[in-house]
């Protein structure tokens, strides 16, 4: 096999066991005839890993970064991946739960333009846990299935993968949490080839899964989530907004009758107009991705204009479902109303991010106000 191979092992806390796994990979690696490096991104740890790494530095092609003001199996992959010099990298646990065995079978298909990226499957043909507690697998498994929306890979919580380093070069990857090969997936969109392997337990020291990884993990699904679908989420938070505009409408309404003695039409106008502007700057600046770029003076009263419009369509499909659809009758107006406000919120979600918030109301100064 030609092409240089970049083996990356994120380390924290590892010394026992990189003294075994450093030579098992070796060992693999002349039996199959790759020539690799193995790069080691250590987080600083105290027990020593670091040191073990360097040991082996006059016998193999081996490299090792420390971070002492950085912490994160993430950032270390990235880490790896920005200072690894081969055409395909390879990622994999230095607790020996990966089977080195495995690596020919991982680099192999790439190396052969058969796949952008390959991927470890603990759950396809060949593939197993071995000595891995119940708890631990149904954790793994129901991890997975939260990932199930974004990718159809049988194993979407793997961690050991090979990929193309040209491919990372498109995108930005963030490394919010350990799952690094799921935000490939997400963003690169590779063609993969997942590998059967059999994981095992780790070899020695401690696991770093717990309460804070499993929160990170899920902070780092929602962000792909919002990443595939971006448009669903913005209609969710628009919908949340809009929930928080009808509170304060209320409240303006309530205050500005009982407090001030205002006529309730005119402090139902008043009402509207507070509820809209909070709720402008709410989706200019949280809801929509550029609507923060966007010129107050032609985006604002945009969004009024849309927000009135909206106003309508609800009065216009009440009207229609009491008229023909005998919506009229007892309480039914009060379903006509939902429904109603529900075509209008659709119509104001596209109205707000494909004109109030749109490129048409971009500018380029820095000033958020013009």
């Amino acid at each position: 096999m030609s092409k240089i191979i970049s083996i990356i092992l994120p380390t924290y806390n590892e010394a026992e066991n990189l003294y075994l796994i450093i030579p098992k990979i070796f060992n693999i690696l002349n039996k199959s005839k790759i020539y690799a490096e193995l790069i080691v991104v250590d987080d600083n740890s105290p027990d020593g890993t670091a040191e073990v790494a360097k040991k082996f530095l006059n016998k193999y092609p081996v490299k090792v970064f420390i971070r002492k003001n950085e912490r994160g199996l993430g950032t270390a992959i990235l880490k790896g991946l920005e200072v690894a010099k081969g055409e395909i990298c390879l990622v994999m646990d230095a607790d020996l739960s990966h089977p080195v065995e495995a690596i020919s079978d991982m680099v192999k298909p790439i190396i052969e333009n058969k796949a952008d990226m390959t991927l470890a499957s603990r759950y396809i043909k060949d593939g197993e846990f071995e000595g891995v507690s119940f708890i631990r697998r149904i954790i793994s498994k129901i991890a997975g299935l939260f990932a199930r929306g974004l990718t159809n890979v049988t194993d979407p919580t793997s961690g050991f993968m090979g990929i193309k380093k040209s491919l990372l070069k498109r995108v930005n990857l963030k490394a919010a949490s350990w799952k690094l090969p799921l935000e490939i997936i997400v963003k690169c969109n590779p063609l993969i080839k997942e590998v059967p392997i059999v994981f095992v337990n780790r070899h020695k020291g401690k696991s770093k899964f717990g309460l804070r990884a499993s929160f990170r993990y899920l902070q780092h699904l929602l962000g792909l989530y919002c990443y595939r679908f971006p448009a669903i989420f913005e209609f969710i938070k628009f919908c949340i907004v809009g929930l928080i505009g009808l509170i304060i409408d209320t409240a303006v309404l309530v205050s500005a009758v009982e407090l001030f003695s205002l006529d309730p039409r005119i402090a139902a106008i008043f009402a509207f107009m507070v509820a809209v502007t909070v709720n402008y700057f709410l989706n200019r600046f949280w809801t929509f991705k550029i609507g923060k770029f966007t010129i107050f003076r032609c985006s604002y009263p945009a969004f009024v204009s849309i927000r009135l419009l909206g106003l309508g369509i609800r009065i216009v499909t009440m009207d229609i479902l009491m008229v023909f659809a005998g919506m009229g009758k007892g309480y039914l107006y009060l379903l006509a109303s939902i429904i109603g406000i529900f075509v209008a919120t659709i119509f104001n979600f596209i109205g707000s991010k494909y004109f109030a918030f749109s490129k048409l109301f971009l500018h380029n100064s820095k000033d958020e106000f013009e």
